[in-house]
């Protein structure tokens, strides 16, 4: 159950620049939001790639193509 349901707490979007320190920041910020919320890796990596935009999508999208070319499994955690 979301203890924080009332609680509006949203990440914000990642866009693949090069800055690790940002990029660092975002991974934080979302380990923070999915264990306050009670998330299972699962539903983490669902609103995870949700947040995704611009070179980080595409860089995403181009995963899962290649994986599935490849015959590999989906990503789902």
């Amino acid at each position: 159950m979301d203890k924080f349901r009332d609680i509006k707490v949203e990440p914000w979007e990642f866009n693949g620049n090069l800055n690790p320190d940002e990029y660092l920041e975002w991974v934080q910020v979302l380990d923070r939001i999915f264990k306050a919320k009670g998330y299972d890796d699962e539903r983490s990596f669902k609103v995870a790639s949700l947040k995704l935009t611009r070179y980080a999508s595409l860089w995403f999208e181009n995963i899962k193509k290649q994986r599935a070319t490849e015959g590999k499994r989906k990503i789902n955690s």
